[in-house]
């Protein structure tokens, strides 16, 4: 299944094709453009369904995996009911009508982890994992085209879309590139390494991956669009990419300091004993996690400032470097092959932040102060308290919920009680208050 969630992730960047932040960013769309970037998103998902239905038995045969093959071809379904919700999402997300998207990017997911639960109670085999990707597009189909309030006209020759393609041909470059950086780990090791390994591992990447698609990724199409309407306003402009960085980039940090502190108790508790090998790797790929997290800022800007080309250009430099990295981990496995992610990760993170400050004119020095003191005062503190704490208590629900209790009581305190922590808190305020224009 990690090698059907591979070819997924690519499905859906093609289909998307930026064309989902193109749209949200933009204040003024006439209904003709809305209706053509409705009809192209559609398209792109039925012919990656189609595509990603015919190349089913050749990586079937490729990774000699036989159930692959219609594993592949009934998840295919998916990226026609991705391509079709696109612009619906997309109109929820542009109207900044935050609580909506909040449900539509969260309820298909708990919806479709339902349904595979259920299903594997039943039958006991990996079709509840297909069944949990078709429940969720088609859950969240239903629930944006509802919620949009808007129903896309016929293709119109009106609707002049070549803006908003252009925007999202670079943005488009740029995920390629990092789905193959995200990726490369996922095929070395089932490549070299087989199937098993790359269980592990994948398990251990999927629980990083958990806080950054269902926080991340949801944060970054609310704060675009916002970053998008300020970005004429230097000042207003930097208070919120500060605040975003606090809401988004220390948070994320926060729960992966925790993470590596609490691993082993922690994964036992969702795992299960059997999976007591996940532990140290992903310790090793929290790390990087951090680092992850803290490089949003430079994303958002690009995007708020129409520099996707700038972006671009500094991917195909930077992405070689993690890949690099990666794969000079794989002779020493699983393991190996996590502490080169979080080293690669690491090493981006600066010079991202450089490069973004020099083509965007983001105060990159600030923020790279402003990370520095969020670690010291929250991250690190939250991994010691962590790691110390299960290190007394036996029982592993108990060592959990008491060094999460005594993590979350020592960050209200720096947040209430410690002046710089009570400042950087404060910034957030800007950026809850925040109605923007519809």
């Amino acid at each position: 299944m990690a090698l059907v969630l591979t070819v997924v992730a690519l499905g859906d960047l093609i289909r998307d094709f930026g064309l989902s932040i193109s749209v949200a960013r933009a204040v003024d769309i006439s209904r003709d453009q809305k209706a053509n970037l409705f009809w192209v998103n559609t398209a792109l998902g039925g012919l990656i369904a189609v595509a990603v239905a015919l190349a089913a038995p050749v990586l079937a045969h490729l990774f000699s995996q036989p159930p692959l093959r219609p594993m592949l071809q009934v998840t295919s379904i998916y990226f026609l009911l991705a391509g079709i919700s696109t612009q619906f999402r997309a109109e929820i997300n542009r109207r900044l009508e935050f609580t909506r998207l909040a449900i539509v990017d969260t309820a298909p997911s708990i919806l479709g982890l339902g349904v595979a639960i259920a299903i594997a109670v039943w039958t006991g085999n990996y079709w509840a994992l297909v069944a949990q990707q078709i429940a969720t597009g088609a859950t969240m189909l239903l629930m944006a085209a509802v919620m949009a309030s808007w129903r896309p006209g016929l293709p119109n020759r009106k609707g002049d879309i070549r803006e908003f393609v252009r925007y999202a041909a670079g943005l488009l470059g740029t995920q390629g590139i990092a789905y193959f950086t995200r990726n490369v780990d996922n095929i070395a090791l089932g490549y070299f390494a087989g199937p098993a390994a790359l269980g592990v591992y994948s398990r251990a990447y999927q629980l990083l991956m958990v806080p950054l698609n269902q926080i991340s990724a949801p944060l970054t199409r609310v704060v675009v669009p916002i970053l998008t309407r300020t970005a004429s306003q230097p000042d207003r402009y930097e208070n919120y990419m500060r605040a975003g960085q606090l809401g988004g980039g220390i948070f994320l940090s926060i729960l992966y300091a925790f993470g590596i502190g609490a691993a082993a108790p922690l994964i036992q508790l969702v795992f299960g004993a059997q999976w007591g090998s996940m532990v140290p790797i992903f310790q090793a790929l929290a790390v990087g996690g951090i680092f992850r997290a803290l490089n949003q800022v430079t994303f958002w800007a690009y995007l708020a400032t129409g520099k996707t080309t700038e972006q671009f250009r500094f991917y195909l430099i930077s992405q070689p470097l993690i890949v690099i990295a990666i794969i000079a981990g794989v002779p020493f496995g699983a393991f190996g092959v996590a502490v080169g992610h979080s080293v690669g990760y690491a090493v981006n993170w600066l010079i991202s932040m450089w490069w973004c400050g020099r083509k965007t004119g983001l105060r990159a020095g600030h923020l790279v102060l402003n990370a520095t003191a969020g670690a010291a005062l929250f991250v690190v503190p939250v991994w010691a308290i962590a790691a110390v704490g299960v290190q007394f208590i036996a029982n592993d629900v108990v060592a959990v919920l008491s060094t999460f209790v005594l993590a979350a009581g020592w960050c209200a305190l720096v947040a209430t009680v410690v002046p710089p922590g009570k400042r950087m808190v404060a910034s957030v305020r800007g950026v809850i208050r925040f109605r923007g224009k519809r």
